[in-house]
């Protein structure tokens, strides 16, 4: 049996039609395997989207927060410290720091205390405390101390040693560390 159009045409065509098309299977297997592929593009894209995440976070998180500590500054925790070979007492160690866009060291917590005790070897080093009679001592940002740690002695500016800090009256010549946040 040829159909009109295909008579016209001169193209013959079998008229037997197959059990799959006749009772739509062929057509649930189309569905599945769409289904199938749709499924399989979704976990892909899924995939692919969690990859760029895990690539991109660290990424833009990281250039956008943290600042690299430059030169001879190191790195340690959400601080950048500079450690001077030159030696100069409290007041001129303290405009250093300050024409480095810095202060003298502030000291936070035990760990930054014990980096800079182990860094400094057997150096002193001016930090960014000092005091005026019968006040309270305070660091260079003008915050008062909170007593944490001691501070040996009767002066008015302190230094670190590997024994610990020491106060002086700010004369002296030694080196000094400066502090500044690294975000």
């Amino acid at each position: 049996m040829e159909s009109p159009l295909m008579k016209q045409s001169g193209l013959t065509t079998f008229t037997m039609i197959s059990q799959e098309l006749r009772d739509g299977s062929h057509n649930k297997w189309l569905r599945r395997t769409s289904c199938n592929w749709k499924m399989l593009c979704l976990l892909l894209c899924i995939l692919i989207i969690i990859m760029l995440i895990a690539i991109l976070v660290p990424i833009f998180s990281k250039s956008s927060l943290t600042m690299k500590c430059s030169g001879e500054w190191i790195g340690v925790r959400e601080k950048c410290f500079y450690f001077s070979d030159d030696t100069r007492d409290w007041t001129a160690s303290k405009n250093f720091c300050s024409s480095q866009g810095s202060e003298l060291a502030q000291i936070d917590t035990k760990e930054d205390m014990e980096f800079l005790k182990k860094h400094i070897g057997t150096f002193m080093h001016w930090i960014g405390l000092s005091r005026k009679q019968g006040e309270s001592w305070k660091w260079t940002n003008g915050t008062v101390f909170n007593g944490w740690f001691e501070i040996n002695g009767n002066g008015f500016f302190a230094f670190l040693s590997a024994d610990g800090v020491y106060s002086s009256r700010g004369f002296v010549d030694i080196k000094w560390i400066c502090s500044k946040p690294r975000f």
